[in-house]
């Protein structure tokens, strides 16, 4: 069963929200030996992903997940075991809101940190959803390991973590309510974990240009099983094909194989890197071409839809539809800049 591993003890937290941020409903002192350090400045306040405040009114035509949402959020940084050769290192975006949250498991692509995608975490933990973050391992270790870990952390992980009353996720974690996410190989990756061991523990899957290459796949392709997959899945993709995101492993060929419902929204000359913070990419320069639309514009449509669409299927937030109209998605299409295409 993955533990926790000792890392550096949890910061001490003494704001007001001391106790729902840190897990502990009941107001006790936060747990000093979790092996976590907390972070309390992540916040719900702007997230540099083009949001605007909360309270931008009823009127907003890309809703309310187009900004940051009333929760306050602690980033938990901790290291723990999930069975293979070394331990993992994990940030945790946990939310104010009270009672067990639902869960979206976020994996980055290939090379890529964990702090390239903290605006999603942001953003969805400001709504009341719980992120799961990791690096990624890097090309010596196969997609299909990555999966695996993807797995553990949404079989037994998780649950063990909701039960330890070491842990500052004790109790706020909602085991039925599990979402998966991706970027690029990671993409592939949560895809894989959803039609293998989290076939019937997920709720939804959402790729970030996911990109179904055999390279460092350790033999697994996401579109064989995607036909059967029993669960929503959506795709924000990039228009501009790079040697990143080959056009015939690209998001447009796994949506051909989703069944339905699923949603596909292509950024306009969005490309593959620009889906995550720039200043923390890691060898962003090689993906080439590179997208010629504006980078904090794509970044910000990305979280936008990625939030959206967890809140419609893990949050029951049924005004963001099946079109994702609700998070503003006809405005964009008729703006010119998204394309959009369902079933």
């Amino acid at each position: 069963m993955a533990v926790l591993s000792a890392a550096c003890p949890a910061a001490p937290v003494d704001d007001a929200d001391a106790g729902a941020a840190l897990g502990n409903d009941a107001g006790a002192e936060p747990h000093d030996d979790a092996g976590w350090s907390a972070d309390d400045d992540a916040g719900s306040a702007p997230d540099d992903a083009g949001s605007t405040p909360d309270d931008a009114g009823p009127d907003d035509p890309f809703g309310r997940y187009d900004r940051a949402g009333p929760a306050t959020v602690t980033l938990l940084t901790g290291t723990v075991d999930l069975g293979g050769f070394s331990p993992v290192e994990l940030d945790v975006y946990l939310p104010s809101t009270p009672g067990p949250r639902p869960v979206v498991n976020l994996s980055p692509g290939l090379l890529q940190p964990r702090a390239a995608y903290r605006r999603y975490g942001e953003r969805l933990a400001s709504h009341g959803v719980i992120v799961v973050v990791r690096d990624d391992p890097g090309m010596l270790t196969d997609t299909q390991t990555v999966a695996d870990d993807i797995v553990t952390i949404g079989t037994s992980w998780l649950a063990a973590e909701n039960v330890d009353v070491a842990s500052p996720l004790f109790g706020r974690v909602d085991v039925s309510r599990l979402g998966l996410a991706g970027h690029s190989r990671g993409g592939k990756a949560s895809l894989i974990a959803a039609e293998q061991g989290l076939q019937d523990v997920a709720s939804a899957w959402f790729g970030l240009d996911p990109v179904d290459a055999a390279e460092f796949s350790g033999g697994a392709m996401a579109r064989d099983a995607l036909p059967s997959l029993g669960m929503p899945t959506g795709f924000f993709g990039a228009e501009v094909s790079s040697s990143c995101s080959p056009a015939d492993d690209n998001f447009h060929v796994l949506f051909s194989f989703a069944p339905s419902p699923s949603v596909e929204l292509v950024g306009v000359g969005a490309g593959h890197t620009q889906l995550q913070d720039q200043d923390a990419c890691v060898g962003c320069a090689a993906c080439s071409p590179a997208g010629s639309a504006d980078d904090e514009e794509v970044l910000a449509l990305a979280v936008r839809y990625l939030t959206a669409f967890f809140a419609r299927e893990l949050l029951d937030d049924e005004a963001v539809g099946a079109g994702l109209d609700g998070a503003g998605a006809a405005v964009d299409v008729a703006e010119g800049r998204i394309t959009r295409t369902t079933r």
